[in-house]
């Protein structure tokens, strides 16, 4: 019992030791903010590719892709878990916009079908558009419509909600040139009858929506009535590994069956390998502070080594005396664990108040929703992640508590008591 009382006396005497309860508290306080908000980007990345893409697609090798498509949407209907499957016609094309071009990527699409196996309907529902129009045609010569990306049509600053005079307007015609049958140029006038909104830039900057038929005229498959894959929602996502290989095995290996994950596997890998490179490197903010309780701990022992031979002389075991620093190493642990996660949570939990304040005080905005399309910070706490970190804070302290200890234990009475 000793043991304990002497290293809460030296934590409250020494107040060196309050720079070792710093440094952990840091150290912890900051994995957690950035754990909370790297896990915030993976989760919003997720959904926001999740609504671009289905639970599962099924694609086939050739020039047509699937020619036997509405067959293969039976086969996949009778799968247990499937509840809907979309055809789409997806590839490469040069559009011209008022005086502008761009290359493009055009998904022809049944509207009211690819509504029930993505988020379609909620990008187009801020703008008042819905499903159907995209099968509206317009004026003698029945002119296809079509939805572009709200930053393909962006000409000026601003939000599309908020400013709809900085983007193409709905009426204007707009022109897609794309290959067809490989050897073969298409070219045809679209209406803009409304744009879309994903939230990932890259597919609102590159991609448009037009009617499945026009598509397939387009590329040359109409004879054939062909698509370039299928799109396939499950009930529950939980089951799609298991549905995709039950798929596979039921079309056979011409077949190209992948969930959303395998089709954007090396984007979400480098995003988890990120994470963990992140994770890994403030480690070593916590292998620093471990540090600080070596050097402090060692200080202590060279200053108290007559404190120690008047207990070794009192019958203290070497036992004994590695416990009182072993004990102080964990209290300093444990308290600077206790203050970086009640600093951290604090932090995430009010981190989108922080930045505003820190923006409208400064200018400086650390997370401009222009460059990561977030119109919040995101975060995800993981109580998990906490106390993992709490735990390896408070282990990192007692295991460099052991030199200092080690050394305590083995200072000799008759030394340090000799001049006494």
């Amino acid at each position: 019992m000793y043991n304990l009382f002497i290293s809460l006396r030296y934590l409250r005497s020494r107040k060196i030791s309050f720079f070792a309860i710093a440094g952990v508290a840091v150290g912890v306080m900051t994995l957690i903010v950035v754990l909370s908000v790297m896990n915030g980007f993976d989760r919003e990345l997720r959904s926001r590719i999740r609504g671009t893409l289905a639970h599962i697609i099924i694609l086939k090798g050739g020039m047509y892709g699937l020619e036997d498509y509405k067959q293969v949407i039976e086969k996949v209907k009778t799968v247990e878990h499937v509840i809907a499957c979309a055809p789409y016609v997806e590839g490469p094309a040069l559009i011209k916009l008022r005086n502008r071009r761009e290359f493009v990527y055009f998904k022809g699409i049944d509207p009211l079908a690819e509504s029930r196996v993505s988020d379609f309907q909620s990008y187009i529902a801020p703008f008042g558009s819905r499903p159907e129009d995209l099968l509206i045609t317009h004026g003698e010569k029945n002119i296809a419509s079509i939805f572009g990306g709200s930053e393909l049509f962006r000409i000026g600053p601003g939000e599309p909600e908020k400013d709809p005079g900085s983007f193409i307007q709905n009426g204007e015609q707009v022109v897609l040139v794309t290959l067809k049958e490989w050897d073969k140029i298409s070219v045809k006038a679209f209406e803009v009858v409304g744009k879309f909104k994903s939230g990932m830039y890259d597919f609102d900057k590159n991609y448009v929506y037009i009617p499945l038929s026009v598509a397939q005229e387009l590329t040359g498959a109409k004879e054939k009535d062909a698509v370039s894959g299928i799109s396939v929602k499950l009930d529950d996502y939980h089951y799609a590994n298991e549905v995709r290989d039950k798929l596979q095995a039921t079309l056979g290996f011409e077949y190209y069956v992948q969930t959303w994950e395998d089709a954007r596997k090396t984007f979400l890998t480098a995003v988890m390998m990120e994470r963990h490179v992140m994770a890994l490197i403030l480690f070593f903010i916590l292998v620093v502070a471990g540090f600080n309780i070596l050097a402090i701990l060692t200080m202590i022992v060279l200053e108290k080594s007559r404190d120690i031979g008047i207990l070794k002389a009192l019958g203290s075991t070497t036992r004994g005396i590695m416990s009182i620093f072993l004990l102080h190493g964990l209290l300093i642990g444990s308290t600077g664990a206790c203050l970086g996660v009640a600093a951290g949570l604090t932090i995430v939990l009010r981190i989108n108040w922080l930045e505003n304040v820190l923006y409208h005080t400064t200018g400086w905005r650390p997370f401009p929703p222009e460059v990561y399309y977030f119109n919040q910070i995101p975060t995800v706490v993981s109580p998990m992640s906490i106390a993992i970190t709490a735990a390896i804070a408070i282990f990192c302290s007692v295991i460099f508590s052991i030199y200092p200890a080690l050394r305590a234990a083995r200072l000799d009475p008759v030394v340090t008591l000799r001049y006494e």
